[in-house]
């Protein structure tokens, strides 16, 4: 069964993996930057690298969340006013 996939969803869908992309880079480039100097503020500095990205992922990860429900709740509307309009 092919699922429904809208323009929207492609692009969040792309986003969504970009915004991992970009927080595994940050992650990365800030852990081997402060690798230098110590390896707990390499750990540390880390963890402050993949906040961006991780919010990122939080906020499409939100709005395709907002989409589907939207996509449910706009399905039942048509299955009650079927239901409205066979009761009449």
């Amino acid at each position: 069964m092919r699922l429904q996939t809208t323009t929207l969803t492609k692009l969040t869908s792309f986003m969504l993996g970009a915004a991992w992309a970009l927080t595994l880079i940050g992650a990365l480039s800030a852990f081997f930057s402060f690798l230098k100097i110590n390896l707990f503020f390499a750990v540390l500095s880390t963890f402050l690298g993949a906040i961006p990205g991780l919010l990122i992922v939080l906020f499409l990860e939100y709005l395709m969340l907002k989409s589907e429900k939207l996509a449910e709740m706009k399905k039942q509307t048509r299955l009650m006013q079927d239901i409205a309009r066979k009761l009449q």
